[in-house]
């Protein structure tokens, strides 16, 4: 414990991207294994239907290909390399990885993982996301999984398919009320830098918060010195030492 306060939940952001490709299998992997409590995804629909864990609309940034996810096949992405801007090692490519296939990894990892699942909008697909990832957690109903977006309406569209599930409404600045569905926020940490009182306000509110991305051991530090209840960073093995925990 920092400063009197609950250790975070400390959160792989798309996996141990620091050391691997982001939202590939291998950097799940590393993040399990290096004891984080809990990874983040972000999911989007490819052309035929399948949910991808995928950040960007395109994959111009992580592959060698081009071009939308939601315009493109699950089996034509899955024929490029998203070793993103990583130096190439002879031999090996990182491919798209399907969400059903993360959810196998976590439901098969020797401990327990939490997951935290953001839904992409703006999205030609609209509220199919996140119908798409309800039908697809419905297989999986042993995990402990927690939804996001930064779209108010997916927050709360979500909260009519699941009652129970716990809900993040991701922002990067103060823009007007939380929604209802949501009980707990997600703000940027330069937001929490510029306005120290936020966690304190919304545990005050009674919603928890998860803060992203830290990536400094001094980031770590001052949002657990804040009572921050999620740290979300991209590299988790940094943020567990830092906390004085081992794996």
């Amino acid at each position: 414990m920092l400063r009197g306060m609950p250790e975070p939940m400390i959160v792989a952001h798309r996996g141990a991207n620091v050391d691997l490709p982001e939202q590939t299998l291998p950097a799940y992997v590393r993040a399990v294994e290096v004891g984080a409590d809990a990874v983040e995804c972000d999911v989007r629909l490819t052309r035929d239907g399948h949910l991808v864990c995928h950040h960007d609309r395109t994959v111009d940034r992580t592959s060698n290909g081009r071009g939308a996810i939601s315009g493109q096949t699950l089996a034509e992405l899955q024929k490029l390399d998203f070793s993103g801007r990583r130096e190439p090692v002879a031999g090996e490519q990182h491919q798209i990885l399907p969400f059903v296939q993360l959810l196998r990894l976590i439901n098969e990892a020797p401990r327990r993982v939490r997951m935290l699942v953001e839904t992409k909008h703006p999205s030609r697909f609209g509220a199919e996301v996140e119908r798409a990832l309800h039908r697809a957690l419905a297989d999986f109903p042993g995990l402990d999984v927690t939804v996001m977006s930064f779209a108010r309406a997916a927050v709360s569209r979500y909260r009519t398919m699941d009652p129970a599930v716990p809900l993040v409404w991701l922002y990067e600045f103060p823009l007007g009320t939380v929604p209802e569905a949501a009980g707990i926020v997600g703000p940027r940490l330069s937001l929490v830098r510029s306005k120290p009182d936020l966690i304190r306000q919304a545990h005050d509110a009674g919603r928890k918060v998860y803060v992203w991305t830290a990536n400094r051991p001094e980031d770590v530090e001052f949002l657990a010195g804040l009572g921050a209840d999620a740290v979300i960073t991209d590299d988790p093995a940094m943020a567990l030492a830092t906390l004085g925990r081992t794996p």
